[in-house]
């Protein structure tokens, strides 16, 4: 991407003035995590992770998969651009401090009071910081501009990934962070509406490739809140699916449908974490390990061009 490079800021300058044209190029000192965060730099990849409709479990994947990848020794930072503040109530981030993303960008407040780290010490969340409309409107005027990204870019120098949660939907909003991301995740349920209306999530992310965006990968498909007997309308619009796409756009795990996901989210916490949660949580491990072989098998970059395999 070309929005790498520099050292964060300790602070940002108003958005009714300079800002709002994106940040200074003299970024000042590096922010200094804690712990094994101290100084490292590691140019880790930003990936969004999408849907085109709300309720399909997509911040539920977010956060699932950001724990997971976590336990498995990278490090991430789990971002919040949801002006709804989805993952803020999932992950119960208000509970360390109630600024976020908002409250840096717009110079309230310095890096070090917006993002918490986990007790493991190898997730980090960065709330959206959202409180009223205006700040929306803002959040989306900022990210057009590119400064969300730009952000978010030297954010990923200390982390393997950023996960970012974005807003359901194809609206201004989602379309400046996939301009900025290396990599996007879709999450679908098997919906026949659903499964109508993926072809415009698809061209919207060929589009932006074609003209934004040459870096952005689709890096995988993630199927939630499956209803998985056998002989099921779902599991047979589910075969439909895949017969008619590339195997790569959708990963091979599934994620079953399970009310103990609920008591995760009442819980603010992964599913993993919930006592009642082993069967359920085995499904986004598995995601996350898939995710990880993908990776390996891709040399690190995202999947492969999905134009140049039928797809679009």
């Amino acid at each position: 991407m070309s929005c790498r490079g520099g050292h964060l800021l300790s602070g940002a300058a108003s958005i009714n003035s300079q800002y709002a044209k994106g940040p200074k190029e003299d970024l000042g000192p590096v922010f200094t995590f804690t712990g094994e965060f101290t100084g490292e730099q590691s140019m880790g990849k930003i990936v969004t992770v999408a849907s085109q409709k709300g309720g399909v479990g997509k911040t539920t994947t977010a956060l699932n998969l950001a724990y997971n990848l976590s336990r498995l020794g990278d490090r991430i930072l789990l971002v919040d651009v949801d002006p709804q503040g989805g993952m803020s109530i999932a992950t119960n981030v208000k509970k360390s401090t109630d600024k976020g993303l908002m409250d840096y960008l717009t110079g309230k407040s310095p890096l070090k009071d917006v993002i918490s780290f986990s007790r493991q010490n190898k997730l980090a969340v960065l709330g959206v910081g959202i409180t009223d409309p205006e700040d929306a409107l803002r959040l989306e005027v900022l990210a057009k501009k590119g400064v969300v990204s730009r952000f978010l870019a030297q954010l990923a120098d200390y982390f393997e990934y950023v996960i970012v949660d974005a807003p359901a939907g194809l609206g201004g909003l989602l379309k400046a962070l996939l301009a900025g991301s290396d990599g996007v995740i879709l999450t679908l349920q098997c919906r026949a509406l659903a499964l109508k209306t993926l072809p415009r999530m698809l061209s919207l992310i060929s589009w932006l490739r074609e003209s934004e965006n040459r870096e952005l990968r689709l890096l995988g498909t993630v199927i939630t809140m499956l209803h998985d007997q056998p002989g099921s309308l779902e599991m047979q619009l589910l075969e439909e699916l895949r017969s008619g796409f590339p195997e790569e756009m959708f990963f091979t795990t599934t994620i079953a449908f399970d009310p103990v996901f609920e008591i995760a989210s009442l819980k603010s916490m992964p599913v993993a974490m919930v006592r009642e949660g082993g069967e359920a949580a085995e499904d986004y491990q598995n995601l996350a390990l898939e995710f990880k072989q993908r990776e390996l098998d891709s040399g690190g970059k995202g999947e492969a061009d999905v134009s140049d395999s039928g797809l679009f």
